[in-house]
């Protein structure tokens, strides 16, 4: 799962006390916030494993790297180890509770990762690539190129998220998620920490890395256009190094939606809204408290920080 880009969550009316971001893992909930990370996961016994580490984020070290359009790659490749690492820790957990032994090797976590990665680059930028001159021939003009390419790649993820759908364990991922965004919205409305107020909330949240990931879709179709049409693996390298710089534009874009509510915006991030409820689910009150449990040891580490 993409992480949710951390954002400002404050009490209503107020100005942001905390920045957050959060992620579903397996059977629970990391949270991020601006110098540490929080993770909460259920173990087979019922009890909920926390931890929280500091976060050693690049920005926050080298602020003069904070710009538009640059802070957005920053922030997705932190975001992305960030998440695979709290995703593997969570693996191991739940398997050393339920095995009395090891959780996965490194070698294991390793071959997912190239994997996960050859998956990634073949089904949303490989094939879309390749395809699309063969749908629309090889004389069409380049913009026809990339909203056929375009087409395919959102059509592809959505089929993609509907696939792994059908898995027990991937919905149990998405009612975490929709816990996970409850838990923020709380915070970010100033209601008490507490599973019963979280369960009144929706799964749905403006930041979600679903719906940034959409908006980078949909902006590969416009960046993509001016890259002219060279040799199939050029325009896949071309793709791939671009990515950086949609990221960035991406980013940029939720952020002033998250400041700017007006009816343009509303119709912009719409779609990611409604993307939503295919990776999100409503969660049941244990879920609740797993992703509760973990915003707060992030504001009581967050909080002491301050205070020291």
């Amino acid at each position: 799962m993409v992480s949710c880009p951390e954002s400002g969550a404050h009490a209503r009316g107020g100005e942001p006390d905390y920045r957050v971001g959060g992620q579903a893992v397996i059977e629970g909930v990391m949270m991020r916030g601006r110098r540490f990370w929080a993770l909460a996961v259920r173990k087979p016994d019922g009890s909920i494993h926390t931890q929280a580490e500091p976060l050693r984020s690049f920005l926050v070290r080298h602020p003069g790297w904070d710009k538009p359009f640059l802070r957005g790659v920053f922030v997705l490749g932190e975001s992305l180890v960030l998440g695979w690492r709290a995703l593997s820790l969570s693996a191991d957990i739940v398997l050393e509770e339920e095995g009395g032994g090891e959780g996965i090797g490194w070698l294991q976590k390793a071959i997912s990762i190239v994997l996960a990665l050859l998956l990634a680059v073949g089904l949303f930028i490989l094939l879309p690539t390749w395809l699309a001159p063969r749908i629309m021939g090889e004389d069409s003009p380049v913009w026809l190129w990339n909203l056929v390419e375009g087409a395919m790649r959102i059509a592809f993820f959505i089929a993609y998220l509907l696939l792994v759908s059908l898995s027990r364990e991937m919905r149990r991922v998405f009612e975490y998620h929709g816990a996970e965004h409850q838990s923020i919205h709380l915070l970010e409305n100033g209601y008490p920490l507490e599973p019963e107020w979280a369960l009144r909330e929706g799964t749905d949240h403006l930041r979600c890395g679903t719906s940034f990931v959409l908006l980078v879709l949909v902006i590969t179709v416009v960046v993509y256009s001016f890259l002219g049409k060279p040799a199939v693996w050029l325009r896949v390298l071309e793709r791939i190094a671009i990515i950086p710089l949609v990221a960035g534009i991406s980013y940029e874009i939720m952020k002033y939606a998250d400041r700017n509510r007006s009816p343009w915006m509303q119709i912009i991030t719409a779609p990611g809204l409604a993307l939503q409820r295919l990776t999100t689910r409503r969660p049941d009150r244990e879920q609740a408290e797993v992703a509760l449990t973990a915003l707060k040891a992030l504001m009581d580490w967050e909080d002491l920080r301050k205070q020291g």
